[in-house]
Order: C-alpha cells, then structure tokens, then sequence
C-alpha cells in the first residue's frame, strides 16, 4: 500500500484510508477524510509533506503521514 509520506511531488491522490480512530479525526480536522482529492506540494525527505486542498496548504508530518494510505489519480 502507498501512503502520504510515499506520495510523489507533484502529484494528485485520493485519500483511501487511515490507520486508527485518532490518524481518522486528526485527518478529518484537517480536512484530508477518506475520498479527499489532495496535491502533493513538496515532499522533504525525513521531514513533512506538504500537501494542498480547496486553495489550503498544509503540512503534515512524517509519521502521520505514514498512517494515512493514497490512490495516485
């Protein structure tokens, strides 16, 4: 399975799925919930990816990044 922290710059995916209740709120919160449309910004190598939606960056960390799997479009 692919996740964020695999997901390549540039890049659209789809949100499939996330590891546990607490990677599900945390993500719903920032608005990255299961079928979300994200773009890969930059992604630094041991460091967060920095993805955008709807016009909002954001950074997510490493290993939170690491629970949440992607579907490349």
């Amino acid at each position: 399975k692919m996740t964020l922290a695999d997901a390549i710059e540039g890049k659209t995916f789809t949100i499939k799925n996330t590891d546990g209740e607490e990677v599900t709120v945390q993500a719903m919160r920032f608005g990255i919930a299961q079928g979300a449309v994200i773009n890969i910004e930059k992604n630094i190598p041991g460091g967060p990816v920095i993805v955008s939606r709807n016009q909002m960056e954001l950074a997510v960390g490493r290993q939170f990044a690491q629970q949440i799997e992607v579907e490349a479009q």
